[in-house]
C-alpha cells in the first residue's frame, strides 16, 4: 500500500510543481520608435510647358502649381529652417550654356492644416519657428503634427535653346 500512496503522492507534487510553472506571467513587449522629424514632398514646383521667348511666369502663393512640402514632427518641437536654390534653372544637356532666370519664395504654416491661405512668408534666410503654433487651440489633440511650407516665385523665359531645364531646391530643417 505504501506504493500506491507514494505514487499518488508524487503524482499530486509533480501536478503542483508544474501547475506552478503554468501559472507563471509572460510579458510580450514591443516598443516602436519613430523618428523625430520628418520631411516630405507633397507636390513639387511646376512651371509647365513654356514657350521660348515667353517672357515672366509667375506661380503665386496658393497657385495649384506652386510647391508643398510637409514637416512632421513633435507638435512641442521647433525647427531652423532656411532654403538653398540657384538664381536660374540649367538646361539638361551640360553642353548648352543657356539659363532661365528664377526666384523663388517659401512661405509656412505651422496652425496644423495645409492651408496656403493662412501661411506666412519667409523673409529671412534662416527662421527659427515651432513646428505647431496654433493659438486657438490650447492643447493640440495629436502629439505628432505637421508643418507646412510652400515655394513660389518667378521665371523669366528668354530666347533660349528648346528642352528641359532644372534646378535644385534644397530645404535645410535642423531640429533640437
Amino acid at each position: 500500500m505504501t506504493n500506491p500512496r507514494r505514487f499518488i503522492l508524487s503524482l499530486i507534487l509533480l501536478i503542483l510543481a508544474s501547475y506552478q510553472n503554468l501559472a507563471a506571467q509572460f510579458i510580450n513587449l514591443q516598443i516602436r520608435i519613430e523618428p523625430e522629424i520628418t520631411a516630405k514632398v507633397e507636390q513639387n514646383l511646376n512651371f509647365g510647358e513654356l514657350v521660348i521667348g515667353s517672357g515672366e511666369k509667375y506661380i503665386g502663393l496658393g497657385d495649384l502649381n506652386m510647391g508643398v512640402f510637409s514637416i512632421r514632427a513633435l507638435y512641442t518641437q521647433s525647427i531652423y529652417l532656411s532654403m538653398e536654390t540657384t538664381d536660374a534653372l540649367v538646361h539638361t544637356n551640360p553642353f548648352i550654356a543657356d539659363q532661365i532666370p528664377i526666384d523663388l519664395s517659401i512661405a509656412y504654416n505651422n496652425r496644423g492644416n495645409n492651408n496656403a491661405n493662412r501661411s506666412m512668408q519667409l523673409t529671412e534666410d534662416l527662421i527659427y519657428l515651432p513646428v505647431y503654433d496654433n493659438p486657438e487651440i490650447l492643447k493640440p489633440t495629436q502629439v505628432w503634427q505637421e508643418l507646412y511650407l510652400y515655394v513660389f516665385g518667378t521665371i523669366e523665359v528668354g530666347d533660349v535653346a528648346t528642352g528641359e531645364y532644372f534646378s535644385e531646391l534644397t530645404l535645410v530643417i535642423q531640429y533640437d
